[in-house]
């Protein structure tokens, strides 16, 4: 994922959670808000809660990766906040990614799909 790709100012993150929605599960909270731009932004977060600095390295990747996988398939024009529970070290990856997919879903960014 590219850097451009990424939230990294604090006052983005903060804004996300202070204003956009959020929707929620056992291992991980999407937050989301549009910004007016033709990309989608995202900020991984995974706190002191989830384990120590190899655990919350490793939820990130893994979320990072499931989020990527579903780039093509969304709207553009969202920043994301992430924000990775204790559980995301207990489920398997593919949960992970039906998980990620069903709150997307369910905020209504994915795009329909055309068979």
């Amino acid at each position: 994922m590219k850097r451009s790709s990424r939230l990294t100012r604090s006052e983005d993150i903060k804004r996300v959670r202070q204003d956009g929605l959020s929707s929620a599960h056992k291992a991980i909270v999407v937050g989301f808000l549009s910004n007016n731009l033709e990309k989608n932004r995202i900020a991984v977060i995974a706190g002191r809660s989830v384990g120590g600095a190899v655990q919350r390295n490793l939820a990130k990747r893994r979320i990072r990766s499931a989020f990527q996988g579903f780039q093509d398939n969304m709207h553009n024009g969202f920043d994301f906040v992430i924000i990775a529970r204790k559980p995301i070290l207990e489920i398997e990856y593919q949960s992970l990614v039906v998980a990620l997919q069903s709150l997307l879903d369910r905020a209504g960014l994915m795009k329909d799909k055309v068979n």
